[in-house]
């Protein structure tokens, strides 16, 4: 048999647990909004800026070839025709010169017998100014031929258009962010983090072309070059916390 007042006791203790554990639910409720609000919703945003620049250096590939019936002459043959295209080359202002692709192998007859010897080397031309190198070009065209021209932009252009490309990037990566801020119904942001990258000028790739035969007179070959324009590039990943 129980006693009412043990009875209201224990309805008594009852409810002191279960405001407890209310209590405690609206704290942790109370915790998680505070934090929320502390550290806020985070945005991962990218900015881009480019331009079209000139590309301002041009490659000149000249390059020879011999055949002899046996390989020291072929050798012997090509060195000299290249040693001599490099000196004329390295005494030209403003243009510099080094040598490329070379190599000997055997020609084979039907039977796969050795019949004789081929070589092959290069030497290329670089500079920044294209009518300087395409005059080089043709004033060596006696001994070696030009097989290939490709266009460039050299690392101090990038470098130069890079930096003018910074300004415009960073203001275009804060005119993002304060859009997408108040795009979610906030008044503003703060930037946690930055990733600047530079796409810069690719690669040359190089435009191959036909061997052009030896010519006797300067102006068979001699022609204007135009290098055509790349783009540069500039880009931004941040992260930005919106408040």
């Amino acid at each position: 048999m129980q006693f009412p007042a043990l009875r209201i006791m224990t309805r008594c203790a009852a409810q002191a647990v279960l405001c407890l554990l209310v209590l405690g639910s609206q704290a942790a409720v109370a915790h998680e909004s505070s934090v929320a609000q502390a550290t806020g919703a985070r945005m991962t945003l990218q900015a881009t800026a480019s331009a079209e620049v000139p590309l301002d250096t041009v490659r000149i590939t000249l390059a020879a070839e011999t055949e002899a019936a046996d390989q020291a002459t072929a050798s012997k043959t090509l060195a000299a025709t290249l040693a001599a295209a490099a000196k004329e080359a390295q005494g030209a202002a403003g243009i510099t010169s080094h040598t490329g692709n070379y190599g000997i192998w055997p020609s084979r007859d039907q039977a796969g017998k050795i019949n004789g010897w081929h070589g092959r080397g290069e030497i290329v031309l670089e500079s920044k100014d294209f009518a300087a190198a395409s005059d080089l070009a043709t004033r060596m065209n006696d001994r070696v031929a030009i097989s290939g021209i490709v266009f460039v932009l050299s690392n101090e252009a990038r470098r130069a258009q890079e930096h003018k490309l910074l300004s415009q990037v960073a203001q275009a990566f804060r005119a993002r962010a304060l859009e997408a801020a108040k795009a979610f119904g906030f008044a503003g942001y703060r930037i946690e983090q930055l990733d600047l990258n530079g796409a810069g000028a690719m690669p040359p790739v190089p435009r191959p072309m036909p061997m052009m035969r030896m010519a006797a007179k300067a102006d068979e070959v001699n022609a204007p070059l135009e290098g055509g324009n790349v783009t540069v590039s500039v880009s931004v990943n941040g992260t930005i916390v919106l408040r």
